[in-house]
């Protein structure tokens, strides 16, 4: 799961599972965005539209830096605790360790 903002100037990227937080321009921030739920053509052609003077080639270096970073596990990466999520939230809870300080007086 990412989570995209702008910030203070900043477009600001965050891979919620990964905890990696990447700052990129306008054109990779919305790249970003429609990266997992449109073909590679219709983000050329809608980046196209948006930024005329960013040609299909700097578009398609963009995807490939993605792609590189979705391999990695640095952007769109999966939730490892998926699975145990639910054991720890419905599991009963234990004493593990009890401190006792006594003051002692002379």
């Amino acid at each position: 799961m990412i989570h995209r903002y702008k910030l203070n100037g900043y477009n600001i990227v965050l891979d919620v599972y990964s905890g990696s937080v990447h700052v990129v321009d306008d054109v990779a921030y919305d790249i970003i965005g429609m990266y997992e739920t449109q073909s590679a053509d219709a983000i050329i052609g809608q980046i196209q539209n948006t930024y005329p003077d960013v040609t299909e080639r700097d578009i398609r270096e963009c995807l490939e830096d993605i792609a590189s970073l979705k391999d990695a596990g640095k952007l769109f990466s999966e939730d490892t605790y998926a699975g145990v999520a639910e054991h720890l939230v419905n599991r009963e809870p234990v004493l593990k360790a009890l401190c006792l300080h006594v003051a002692h007086y002379p």
